[in-house]
């Protein structure tokens, strides 16, 4: 059934190439806008440093573990600019997100491959959570570096202890965190797909559909996911090819560029497929329910019309 269900979604896309449209629309908007604030930020915070190439060669001489002190010493010194500018840049790009996402995934919501879906209020409220778990796991990940610092600078005196303690803490920190963040992002980015009255309607619907369908939605996120890693590697392939072979800096920048550009545009496709095969699969479920409560509100008057004729 997974298999019919993401056949179904390929076709569908490719019935209506306005769906893949929207999809790329809004999200390569967005990423123009991202490099653009990215380039900005860097301009502003660099800006302001003087470089002294006596100072780079003895930071080359130094271990990684000094040389990391130092690195978080020269941010420190620039840490009130820095956090300004991180601080508006991030609020720019979450309002850019929040609108151009809903407004591009309620436009895709009104083809038919993905019809019914949540109103527009549903997906600014969805994405707007979606934001904002975004913005708190970054905030937990930053809080746990600051308590791993000083667990390590009270653990011990020498370095390797301290990194050790550091790790210690980072590492089961950031998988419990990128699990979370990534299982919330899952079921909010599913919960558009279901026309509830409220946004938090929709994301208990899919909560409960995904608990009804987890092994349909496991072979289907399974084989995008295996298709997407395998571009990924033939896109990475062919990058390290093209600047093996050519020696232009502006052509290597071009091809690269051409790279990237095709890889996102594959990859946006699979994954509006993707979505296009979990509103199949929702709408046949509807379909089978509807067709059972016909054939429960027919069986007693098909039971009557017997006793009649006996």
């Amino acid at each position: 059934m997974a298999g019919t269900a993401l056949r179904d979604g390929f076709r569908e896309v490719l019935n209506d190439p306005g769906l893949l449209l929207i999809e790329i629309a809004w999200r390569w908007s967005f990423g123009v806008i991202a490099f653009f604030v990215f380039a900005l930020s860097v301009f502003l915070v660099l800006g302001g440093i003087t470089g002294d190439p006596h100072r780079l060669e003895a930071l080359v001489a130094l271990s990684p573990w000094q040389l990391a002190q130092k690195l978080a010493a020269s941010v420190a010194a620039i840490g009130l600019k820095l956090w300004r500018v991180t601080a508006t840049a991030g609020l720019i790009l979450s309002l850019s997100w929040i609108v151009l996402s809903s407004a591009g995934r309620h436009a895709t919501l009104a083809r038919h491959a993905l019809a019914p879906g949540a109103t527009l209020r549903a997906c600014f409220a969805l994405n707007a959570a979606r934001a904002a778990i975004t913005v708190a796991s970054i905030l937990a990940w930053m809080a746990a570096g600051v308590f791993a610092g000083f667990v390590g600078a009270s653990d011990g005196h020498a370095a390797t202890s301290d990194f050790a303690s550091m790790v210690e803490i980072l590492l089961p920190t950031l998988i419990v965190i990128v699990a979370v963040w990534v299982t919330m992002n899952w079921y909010l980015s599913l919960a558009p797909l279901f026309p509830e009255k409220t946004w938090i309607g929709s994301i208990v619907s899919a909560w409960h559909w995904c608990r009804a369908n987890r092994d349909e939605l496991f072979e289907i996120s399974i084989a995008i996911t295996v298709i997407r890693a395998m571009l990924l590697v033939i896109a990475l392939m062919l990058s390290f090819a093209v600047s093996a072979v050519v020696t232009n800096v502006r052509v290597v920048f071009a091809d690269l560029l051409a790279v990237g550009l095709l890889y996102f545009l594959i990859a946006d496709f699979f994954y509006v497929a993707k979505l296009a095969a979990y509103a199949g699969l929702r709408q046949r479920e509807e379909e089978d329910s509807r067709a059972l409560g016909e054939g429960a509100d027919l069986s007693p008057a098909v039971g009557d019309s017997f006793q009649s004729l006996s």
